[in-house]
């Protein structure tokens, strides 16, 4: 028999958790016989539901998933632990482990249920905060990646005594050093003196937490390079443990901007030197007033366009714009300068810059648009005279390096879409016996003539260009077997085989390429090139005038 005086005092002090009692009655019917204070304190049970069924006192969706474990424990007569969810009398969600004890007479008979209910709402949430923590730092792991390994500007890591941590291989590629070259050494190691100094007075500034950006011109690779250099402190527990530095090679950039420096100070000497058109333009857009210069800059007496909207003349594509830009102004009260053709009198449309500066009355009422505007029409053409020297090569005329490696990253970034392609890399053999024997002259005119005669060679959709020196390099497209690259080989090299007459000398010339078919989607423009540049150094090694295959699989 069961003690129920013991029981009660069981139920009431010896835990520290929700003691519900039951009596079992029939095997399949529960009903509440002792519960201690803190279970009525949180589930609000009271003494009047003692003695009343399990049914009549829990809300359906709780006796659902309860009455299920109580029969379990009758049925096997052993202890049963489950969790579950319950509201508390504060109306908050709690997660509680529940274990059910059968109490077992001399019969061998399950009378009583003692059920002890634990808040473990606390540990639950410490675990799921635990595993959220694991996918922060999983998470955290992933971004490092993206912004380090695979990141396009060169990084390296240099530890608080100057020692070179971690490059990425961006960094690889820009100094020339290899990785495993580089770790564990001083970054002082790859700089001159000068430039040692004024990275450890940076290096220096940094460690004690203030980031530094700076341009710097060096060497690296065997070339001269402007990179952008961005330091900044690695801080770990409010500790600086070292310094990423980040390059960025602009010399490209660097390059342009000192060119179009030079000819923009030409253009400004040439323009100063000219009459601007000075024109006024009331509220309503119509101009008031039209300076001399108009007849000799457009070929227009200025009466032509006094009376008329400031969009007399202007071509229809650049109106909106206009428009756009002086209701600007006269709203903000903001200088504004905007780029437009204009018509002259002789048909041709002319590019013009403008300067336009609204004027307010006393009352801050607009008055009227001071116009000057300046033709600009020659730096238009010399800025797409630069864009194309850029991208070619200024002996042969055909694209140059740059212009081939964005081709050939399109072409790689939609492969899926235009299918299979090749790439493959030339240069002349022994053509450094063509200098030494004839000139370089005589050298610059081989290079021409072999450009021209690989051009001639490949289809229209097909593009060649001069990677430096002798070599060429060509992107092939639509090829879907390497018997239809073999086919485009052997006709480059039966058009070279034809005679040369350079200056009035008889040469013969013979060409090595290295082919290249990527059948790998994740291959890179830059890894493409690399290899059809290792295909023709083994095609080299076989001899003069052949070829060597690397299919990537």
């Amino acid at each position: 028999m069961v003690d129920k005086q013991l029981l009660a005092q069981i139920v009431q002090s010896g835990f520290d958790c929700m003691v519900f009692l039951m009596r079992v009655e029939g095997n399949t019917k529960f009903y509440y016989e002792m519960v201690n204070d803190l279970a009525k304190e949180r589930t609000g049970i009271t003494d009047d539901d003692i003695g009343k069924e399990l049914h009549d006192v829990m809300p359906q969706d709780h006796y659902h998933v309860l009455y299920p474990e109580y029969v379990k424990v009758v049925e096997t007569k052993d202890k049963v632990v489950y969790e579950d969810y319950f509201h508390s009398m504060k109306d908050r969600e709690l997660i509680s482990e529940s274990t059910l004890m059968p109490l077992i007479d001399e019969q061998g008979v399950c009378t009583h249920i003692l059920a002890s209910v634990r808040d473990i709402t606390d540990y639950r949430r410490a675990e799921l905060a635990k595993e959220q923590s694991k996918q922060h730092i999983q998470l955290s792991e992933q971004r490092y990646k993206s912004l380090f390994s695979d990141n396009t500007d060169a990084i390296v890591s240099i530890d608080r005594d100057g020692m070179m941590v971690e490059v990425n291989r961006a960094f690889e590629q820009l100094t020339g050093f290899r990785k495993g070259d580089l770790l564990g050494k001083s970054a002082s190691s790859i700089t001159d003196d000068e430039q040692t100094q004024y990275g450890r007075e940076a290096f220096a500034k940094v460690l004690d937490g203030d980031a530094q950006a700076f341009e710097l011109n060096t060497h690296f690779n065997g070339y001269n390079v402007d990179v952008d250099i961005t330091m900044t402190p690695i801080i770990v527990e409010d500790n600086v443990i070292g310094v990423y530095v980040i390059l960025k090679d602009i010399t490209d950039q660097r390059n342009a901007e000192r060119t179009l420096m030079k000819n923009q100070e030409r253009f400004r000497m040439i323009a100063e030197s000219s009459h601007d058109l000075i024109t006024l333009v009331d509220d309503n857009g119509i101009i008031q007033y039209a300076s001399p210069s108009y007849k000799t800059i457009l070929g227009f007496a200025p009466e032509q366009f006094i009376g008329e909207s400031l969009l007399h003349k202007l071509h229809e594509e650049d109106g909106a714009d206009i428009l756009s830009a002086f209701e600007h102004a006269k709203r903000t009260g903001e200088p504004v300068a905007i780029e437009f053709r204009q018509r002259h009198q002789n048909g041709d449309w002319l590019w013009f810059e403008l300067q336009a500066k609204p004027i307010y009355d006393e009352n801050h009422e607009f008055h009227q648009m001071v116009v000057v505007t300046r033709n600009i029409s020659d730096r238009k053409a010399y800025e797409n005279e630069l864009k194309s020297f850029a991208f070619h090569d200024p002996l042969t005329g055909l694209p140059n390096r740059r212009k081939f490696k964005q081709k050939l990253l399109d072409h790689v970034n939609k492969s899926e879409d235009v299918g299979q392609y090749a790439v493959l890399m030339f240069d002349i053999d022994d053509f450094k016996a063509v200098n030494d024997t004839y000139g370089h002259d005589i050298g610059d005119e081989v290079i021409k003539e072999f450009g021209r005669r690989i051009e001639s060679s490949l289809r229209d959709h097909d593009l060649v260009a001069r990677m430096g020196g002798d070599e060429f390099i060509a992107l092939l497209t639509g090829i879907q077997t390497e018997k239809d690259a073999l086919e485009v080989v052997q006709r480059i090299q039966k058009v070279l085989e034809k005679e040369w007459e350079i200056a009035d000398r008889h040469i013969s010339l013979t060409t090595s390429v290295g082919i290249v078919l990527p059948d790998d989607e994740t291959v890179t423009d830059e890894e493409l090139i690399k290899l059809a540049d290792n295909a023709l150094y083994d095609a080299k090694a076989l001899g003069k005038d052949t070829y060597q295959f690397t299919v990537i699989t």
